[in-house]
């Protein structure tokens, strides 16, 4: 989950501009220390003020590895003001510094959604939520889950997914025996892959018995690429076992595998 950027614009109040920017430029200390003078201040404080001072003040605490008290913070920023979502992505910093990601994952899965966000306050969108809990869901194993929130983030598919996702989608799809998915994720991968990672990847697939789909996988990337010895081999091993003997003989008799190979 994005951590919260404390962005010097829209604030709504002055006294809050000094204070992000020293979180802004990591001076945790700093802005700990002016976040208590302000408040020390004689003045009568909006509530909305006072919430903003206590997530700045969670916050610096949470940086500076004092959990209990930025947790404590959070909470009676939401006691001021609930409608807000900075409190909640502190708490839920919090359970996962702990790795307490059962917790994180209920507590994000059953949250009220904030709405009319206020300025100082830093919203998470819908697919921010969705692949934090898929996040959260594989730490714990809960490889369907996962996958349910992963739909949920990218509407669309593998075309919409960075390539850092489609990788774990991949994986994902070892872990829950999809044969499909796997396919269909390492081929959205391979055009940016080395010849050895693409064989790496679509190794996977073979050791998982799923030969008939590495067949194209294979044939594909090989299409490109004749004069790799690796590849031959490795398309020639697959065409006999799924049966295409003639495919397998044009390859061989093409001369390019050589017997130290």
């Amino acid at each position: 989950m994005p951590e919260l950027n404390f962005e010097l614009t829209n604030l709504s109040y002055s006294s809050l501009l000094p204070i992000w920017s020293a979180i802004q430029n990591g001076e945790f200390e700093s802005a700990r220390t002016r976040v208590l003078e302000t408040m020390q201040e004689r003045r009568i404080f909006p509530a909305e003020e006072r919430a903003a001072l206590k997530i700045a003040l969670a916050s610096c605490e949470l940086k500076l590895g004092a959990t209990d008290t930025a947790k404590r913070m959070a909470g009676r920023s939401l006691d001021l003001i609930s409608n807000q979502f900075a409190a909640h992505r502190i708490l839920l910093q919090i359970h996962v510094a702990h790795k307490d990601f059962t917790a994180a994952y209920l507590h994000l899965l059953n949250l009220p959604l904030p709405v009319n966000s206020l300025l100082w306050d830093e919203e998470l969108s819908f697919q921010d939520i969705q692949v934090a809990l898929a996040a959260w869901a594989w730490q714990l194993g809960e490889w369907d889950q996962v996958a349910d929130h992963l739909h949920m983030a990218y509407p669309n598919g593998l075309s919409e997914m960075p390539p850092e996702i489609r990788e774990d989608w991949f994986k994902l799809a070892l872990y829950r025996g999809k044969a499909d998915d796997a396919a269909a994720a390492a081929a959205s991968l391979l055009s940016d892959y080395s010849v050895d990672d693409a064989d790496e990847i679509l190794q996977t697939i073979v050791q998982s018995g799923w030969t008939a789909e590495a067949l194209p996988l294979y044939r594909s990337f090989y299409a490109d690429k004749q004069d790799n010895e690796l590849l031959r081999r490795r398309l020639v091993g697959l065409c006999v076992k799924e049966g295409q003997l003639e495919e397998a003989r044009g390859l061989t008799m093409t001369g390019a595998l050589k017997l130290a190979a």
